[in-house]
């Protein structure tokens, strides 16, 4: 009798030693997820401001899905909408068709996550349960690897990779604990040193966008965020670096910043032509340039421009190089020894929204002509910062002039405000 007893202790300490290890340290294993045989070819993904995007294609055995989706797993699903067209053999996605949307990083709980593309199908057998496949994302571009560092408010850092088991992309979203210097917003104070800019009633334009980038700069940090300047303050005979390490065009980039705004003043030979524009990437969602445009004006008094080329809303402009400017801007290249660069109609024209983004504007100064122009070193990056270019009034209007030298803080606590509302 004793054997026995002694017999059912040993079995209870060792079942209960298992169910206990699997208590205490087997409880964070996620099931393993069966998979389809065909994947997913992504051929292009890319992290514009806080969003990212990716696009591919999956040859697919049976197109009569009743849904589909992306879907991070991580022991439960989180499904988001994708953006497709099926042919009944090849289906084509994105997750979103403007390049500021897409998956919002910043609302994602740290953790592991790996991403599949989710088919879900009718039950013949059992209507009441769908049939769900499950195919890999499987990484066909050049970048292995892409870190992503969210608002300070946040803390995390998002690396996105294919290092697991079912060699799919996934996201590692942890806490920032490394010493990298980041910043959530860059503001550029455009012109300075030796650059003037526009001229007008003995003032130039350098005159006022430096303390307007400093004034926005302490009301933004007040408000929590993280924020550099592309430059310090310039005596008149100092030259600025537009690329290379610290270069204005690059800094948002080294920087990992989400958001980059340019501030300039516009100038015009007529001294009636007056108005704020926003230049913006092409091909994004334009709420926030809209939302810019609006509380400037209406904190300011500044009206919007009467310009019709490249205008897309009121007093926001969009301007991508066309074939002629191509033409133009490669003009005198041979004469000088320069190298021609590969510029497209996808390259945004100006460089603070262009060189900032990587792929996702077009970026194009890479290592043709480093003596003469300098390098972006992230002309290919598929991290890009979103940009925008503020011609905020014409200095060679008056009305507009009064704005400038008299409304800074005005003109401050508008930018601060679409932020604040949007960002």
């Amino acid at each position: 009798m004793k054997k026995i007893i002694l017999l059912i202790i040993i079995i209870a300490v060792i079942v209960g030693g298992y169910f206990g290890y699997k208590h205490f340290f087997g409880k964070n294993e996620i099931p393993v997820l069966e998979t389809e045989t065909e994947k997913v070819n992504v051929s292009k993904y890319y992290i514009y401001g806080t969003n990212l995007n990716i696009e591919g294609t999956l040859k697919i055995g049976d197109s009569n899905f009743e849904e589909i989706y992306l879907t991070l797993y991580n022991g439960e699903f989180k499904d988001f909408e994708i953006k497709y067209k099926d042919d009944g053999n090849l289906l084509t996605f994105n997750l979103a068709e403007e390049l500021n949307k897409g998956l919002y990083l910043e609302d994602i709980a740290r953790g592991d996550y790996y991403m599949f593309i989710k088919a879900i199908y009718e039950n013949k057998e059992n209507p009441e349960e769908k049939i769900e496949k499950y195919y890999v994302l499987e990484n066909k571009t050049e970048y292995s690897e892409t870190e992503y560092y969210t608002f300070t408010s946040v803390n995390n850092k998002i690396t996105i990779n294919s290092d697991n088991d079912y060699k799919t992309m996934m996201l590692n979203v942890k806490e920032k604990k490394d010493s990298k210097e980041v910043a959530d917003i860059v503001l550029d104070p455009g012109h300075g040193g030796m650059d003037g800019g526009a001229e007008a009633f003995d003032y130039s334009e350098r005159d006022f966008t430096y303390p307007l980038a400093e004034i926005v700069k302490e009301k933004l940090e007040k408000e929590g965020y993280k924020v550099e300047l592309t430059r310090g303050e310039l005596s008149q005979n100092d030259v600025m670096e537009e690329y290379n390490e610290g270069g204005r065009a690059v800094v948002s980039s080294e920087l990992y910043s989400k958001y980059l705004f340019s501030l300039h003043f516009n100038s015009n030979d007529s001294t009636s032509v007056n108005g704020l524009e926003i230049y913006s990437p092409a091909n994004i969602d334009y709420t926030f340039a809209k939302s810019l445009a609006e509380n400037i004006t209406s904190m300011t008094g500044m009206e919007y421009s009467k310009q019709k080329t490249y205008k897309l809303f009121n007093g926001v402009y969009s301007h991508n190089f066309s074939e002629t400017e191509i033409q133009n801007s490669l003009a005198g290249y041979e004469e000088k020894g320069y190298e021609p660069y590969n510029i497209t109609t996808d390259s945004n024209y100006y460089y603070m929204i262009r060189e900032t983004g990587g792929i996702v504007t077009g970026a194009y100064v890479d290592d043709s002509n480093p003596e003469k122009v300098g390098v972006n070193p992230y002309y290919k990056s598929n991290r890009g910062t979103e940009s925008y270019v503020l011609e905020l009034g014409y200095i060679t209007n008056s009305a507009d002039f009064d704005i400038i030298k008299n409304k800074q803080e005005d003109i401050a606590d508008a930018i601060v405000k679409a932020i604040k509302e949007n960002l």
